[in-house]
C-alpha cells in the first residue's frame, strides 16, 4: 500500500511538472503519429519512433530556433503522456519491489534529465537543434519506451 501511495505521489509530481497531462484530451495528431509508429514496430522497443513528429517539423523550421523548440515540445507532450501510461501500467502489475524500483529510478532520472539537458542550451546550436527542449524530448521518449516494456512485462501473467 505504501508503495502504491509513493508511486501515486511520483505520478502527481510528473503531472505537476507537465500540467497538460492533468487534463484528458482527445488523441492529438502528434499522438496518433507516434502511436502509429509504435504499433508498426510492436516487436521492437520503439527507439525508431523518437523524433517521428519533431524531425519533420524541425526540417520545416529552417533553422528558426523558436520554431525548433516548439517542434521538440510538441513531441515531448506525446512522450510525457506515454511515460505516464507506462508508470501506471507498472503500478497495476502489482509487484511491490518493481514499483518501488521504478519510483526510485524515476526520481533519479528526473534529476539527471534536468541537470543534463540544460547544458545543451549553452553549446553550439548546431550540435543539437532545439537544445534543452530536444534533449528533454529525447530523454523522455527513451524513458517512456523503456518503462513501457517494463509495464508490459509485469502485466503479461
Amino acid at each position: 500500500m505504501r508503495t502504491a501511495v509513493l508511486l501515486a505521489a511520483m505520478l502527481g509530481t510528473l503531472i505537476a511538472e507537465r500540467p497538460s497531462l492533468a487534463q484528458p484530451a482527445a488523441m492529438s495528431a502528434d499522438s496518433k503519429t507516434v502511436q502509429a509508429c509504435l504499433d508498426r514496430l510492436d516487436a521492437s522497443i520503439g527507439q525508431n519512433c523518437i523524433g517521428v513528429v519533431a524531425h519533420p517539423c524541425i526540417t520545416a523550421a529552417e533553422g528558426d530556433s523558436a520554431k525548433i523548440n516548439v517542434c521538440a515540445m510538441r513531441e515531448l507532450r506525446v512522450w510525457d503522456a506515454q511515460l505516464e501510461v507506462a508508470l501506471r501500467r507498472i503500478q497495476r502489475g502489482g509487484f511491490r519491489e518493481i514499483v518501488e524500483a521504478a519510483r526510485q529510478s524515476q526520481e533519479a532520472w528526473q534529476s539527471s534529465r534536468r541537470a543534463l539537458c540544460v547544458v545543451f542550451d549553452r553549446i553550439d546550436p548546431g550540435m543539437l537543434p532545439g537544445g534543452a527542449s530536444y534533449c528533454t524530448m529525447h530523454e523522455t521518449a527513451s524513458r517512456a519506451l523503456l518503462l513501457r516494456r517494463l509495464g508490459q512485462a509485469v502485466n503479461e501473467h
